[in-house]
C-alpha cells in the first residue's frame, strides 16, 4: 500500500465518508447513458455524499455530478471535452473532468481541457479534499503553519526523496519521520502536520 493510500485511510478514521446507494448511482448512470471508468464509479459510490467533498467553491458531490448531467442548457464554458467525464468543481470554482484512460484530472472550458493536469488522479484528489477538511484538530495534534523557506535547495535536499507526487499542481506534499509536510509549488513557505492519525504511520 502506498503512503498516499495509508494517509487517506488514516484521515478517514476521523472524517466521515458518506457513500451513495449503489442502485441510485446505477439508475442515474443508466438513465443518462453515462459510462464511467471503474475508478470514477467507485469514487462516487464510496464518497459521493460526503460533506468533505464540498468546501469553499469546491463541489465534488454526487448531487453536483447529477446537476451537471441533468442540465440541458450548459453554458459554452461548461461543455466537457469529448471523451472526458465530469468530476465537479475545484476549490477555485473551475470545472474538473477526468480522462477515463489515464485517470488524470483536468480543469476545462469551452470543450477543451486546460494544459497540464491539476490532480494526479482520484486518490490524489481525495487526499487533497480530506486534507482541506482536516485543517482542524480532527486529524492532527499539531499543525505548524506559515514557515518560510529560506533555502530552497536545502529544503528540496531534505524532503525530495519523501515526496507524495502529483497530488495537486499548485502544492507539494512530503511524508517524513511521521510528519506530513506541505508547501506551495514555488517553495515560498511550508506547514507541518504532526501527531493524531499520523502516529500510526510513523
Amino acid at each position: 500500500m502506498t503512503i498516499l493510500q495509508k494517509l487517506i485511510n488514516a484521515m478517514l478514521q476521523r472524517i466521515k465518508a458518506v457513500p451513495v446507494p449503489q442502485q441510485e448511482l446505477d439508475d442515474f448512470l443508466a438513465q443518462n447513458q453515462i459510462r464511467l471508468c471503474p475508478e470514477h464509479y467507485q469514487f462516487i459510490l464510496d464518497y459521493g455524499n460526503s460533506p468533505f467533498l464540498t468546501n469553499e467553491f469546491a463541489d465534488l458531490s454526487f448531487d453536483e455530478f447529477k446537476d451537471y448531467y441533468s442540465d440541458k442548457e450548459l453554458l459554452p464554458d461548461e461543455i466537457l471535452p469529448e471523451h472526458y467525464d465530469y468530476v465537479g468543481t475545484d476549490f477555485g470554482s473551475d470545472g474538473l473532468c477526468i480522462d477515463p484512460n489515464t485517470q488524470k484530472i483536468y480543469t476545462f472550458g469551452y470543450g477543451e481541457i486546460d494544459e497540464g493536469f491539476q490532480y494526479g488522479g482520484l486518490s490524489e484528489l481525495l487526499f487533497y479534499c480530506l486534507l482541506r477538511a482536516s485543517a482542524n484538530p480532527k486529524c492532527f495534534d499539531v499543525v505548524k503553519c506559515n514557515i518560510p523557506i529560506t533555502d530552497i535547495e536545502q529544503f528540496k535536499k531534505e524532503y525530495s526523496d519523501y515526496e507524495i507526487k502529483d497530488v495537486f499542481i499548485y502544492d507539494r506534499f512530503f511524508f517524513k519521520d511521521g510528519r506530513l509536510i506541505g508547501c506551495d509549488h514555488k517553495f515560498y513557505g511550508y506547514y507541518i502536520c504532526e501527531g493524531g492519525v499520523l502516529n500510526n504511520l510513523a
